[in-house]
């Protein structure tokens, strides 16, 4: 799809700092491959609610991965986090609304889940907005009844700050679905730490038909490379990553 203006239809809070952004399709096809990203583009001082400091361009663009499933046809959707120093995310979480036009453009990106080309095992590994394309191949495994099993890790600072947790226990309910929260910033009754070899050790029972793929920070998902390759010896053909700036 070209560049086009698309309506934000829902904002759904996730945690304190983070909001699924959706957009309205109005019926027109929007393919993509779970795990890729759309470009958006908006004048952050269109609406008079946000100032650019600085001398920063007001029309600004970013690249966000998409967390919905290609299989949802009424609305793509965005998973955003606002951390500090991020004005552009901070617009959409604190002063985007609904209604707003968008520009958006994509999908791009080599980053994703091919249903013809995978492992019977699946692992998911995130952290923080990393959650997002890992969403959007959780989901599609699910709504096509792929004969997968798979395995969501994904490490948050706080309990609240836990994205999609309703929605994941809800299909770790499901026989083929498991999930492991991890903590690193407050104590609590499950894991909490650093992701680390131990940890996915746990629940990975056979690495050669395994397929991993991680999202994060560059220094978080170069760790969990570096556990899965050297550590576990997992084929490095097997690891797929994207690295959030």
């Amino acid at each position: 799809m070209p560049n086009c203006n698309l309506k934000v239809v829902e904002l759904v809070n996730l945690s304190p700092t983070s909001k699924a952004v959706r957009f309205e399709l109005n019926g027109e096809a929007f393919p993509f491959t779970p795990g890729q990203f759309i470009m958006l583009q908006i004048d952050l001082e269109k609406t008079g609610k946000f100032t650019v400091r600085g001398d920063k361009n007001k029309v600004q663009k970013r690249a966000f991965s998409m967390s919905s499933s290609p299989t949802e046809n009424k609305f793509i959707e965005v998973t955003v986090k606002t951390v500090e120093d991020a004005f552009f995310s901070d617009y959409l979480v604190n002063y985007l609304e609904e209604g707003e036009e968008v520009v958006v453009k994509g999908p791009f990106g080599q980053f994703y889940f091919n249903e013809n080309d995978t492992k019977k095992n699946v692992v998911l590994i995130g952290a923080g907005s990393g959650v997002s394309p890992l969403m959007s191949m959780l989901r599609f495994i699910d709504n096509k009844n792929l004969d997968i099993n798979v395995h969501i890790l994904f490490s948050s600072k706080t309990e609240e700050e836990i994205l999609w947790r309703e929605e994941i226990e809800k299909l770790s309910e499901k026989e083929k679905f498991s999930h492991t929260f991890t903590l690193t910033r407050e104590e609590w009754d499950g894991e909490t730490g650093r992701i680390n070899k131990e940890m996915i050790e746990k629940f990975l029972e056979n690495k050669n038909e395994t397929d991993f793929f991680l999202c994060g920070s560059p220094s978080f998902v170069k760790d969990i490379e570096k556990a899965l390759i050297l550590d576990l010896e997992i084929d490095k053909e097997r690891v797929k990553k994207e690295m959030y700036d």
